[in-house]
């Protein structure tokens, strides 16, 4: 195939996903392609080796909110929230070991499918190298999100049980929801997270509003600056010394 060819065989794709003949579905993989286009590209997504978030958190209806960072690195990631009243919330992946802290609970490790879904979640780009955490993409409807039509597809992960709903707006083509059931130390928990007001960061598309839905509590998460290409603060990806001990306990 020349590259004639093979630029408007993707154009045709890009006008299929967004608006399909009638009664026939856009295929789950084109609307992925569209949104990573939508985003930037693949090559401008992927010269992001690293990303630092910074801005506040939200507890809707409790007037509670403190600041919020969030740094990422390839497949790991930390983040670090601060409400009054609550304290310290901490969580973070190496690549191998998923854990989080608080006051109330204090250290612990993910284990099992929770394990497996904050290594999916821990990714620099959810979407870029999605066929390697997910064994298919497939177009389940169309809902409204905030109002706006959007087209749903069920994701299921290579590893783990549960399926993935993943939404994309179907006229800019972004990512604005995504849900699913996370199992956690309370048990399986129906999670909802919508993300919105992009805007562009060095030609990338990035959400600066994130809002997570979970156990009858909402939680808004504003960005107030986001850097790509920044350096990480050494050891920043580190365990925890007391997540350290408890990883070696559990070593065979």
């Amino acid at each position: 195939m020349t590259r004639t060819a093979f630029l408007l065989g993707l154009t045709a794709a890009l006008v299929f996903a967004a608006d399909p003949p009638a009664g026939v579905l856009p295929q789950g993989e084109a609307l992925i392609r569209r949104c990573i286009e939508s985003e930037g590209g693949a090559k401008a997504i992927e010269r992001a080796q690293t990303a630092i978030m910074t801005g506040t958190v939200e507890l809707t209806g409790h007037n509670i909110s403190g600041p919020l960072e969030i740094y990422q690195q390839g497949v790991k990631s930390y983040t670090q929230i601060e409400l009054a009243g609550i304290g310290k919330l901490e969580e973070g992946f190496d690549g191998e070991v998923a854990w989080e802290s608080n006051l109330l609970q204090g250290p612990r490790i993910k284990e099992g499918e929770e394990l497996e879904a904050t290594r999916r979640a821990s990714r620099m780009s959810v979407l870029g190298d999605w066929k390697d955490y997910y064994k298919s993409a497939v177009t389940a409807g169309s809902e409204d999100v905030n109002g706006k039509p959007a087209w749903k597809v069920a994701m299921t992960p290579t590893r783990g049980a549960s399926v993935e709903q993943f939404y994309f707006d179907r006229d800019s083509g972004l990512l604005v929801k995504m849900t699913q059931t996370l199992p956690t130390a309370l048990g399986d928990i129906p999670v909802e997270m919508t993300l919105g007001d992009y805007r562009a960061v060095d030609g990338i598309q990035t959400p600066f509003l994130m809002t997570q839905s979970a156990m009858g509590q909402n939680m808004s998460l504003h960005i107030a600056k986001v850097v790509y290409n920044g350096k990480i603060p050494e050891g920043r990806f580190d365990l925890p010394a007391e997540v350290k001990a408890l990883a070696a306990k559990k070593k065979p």
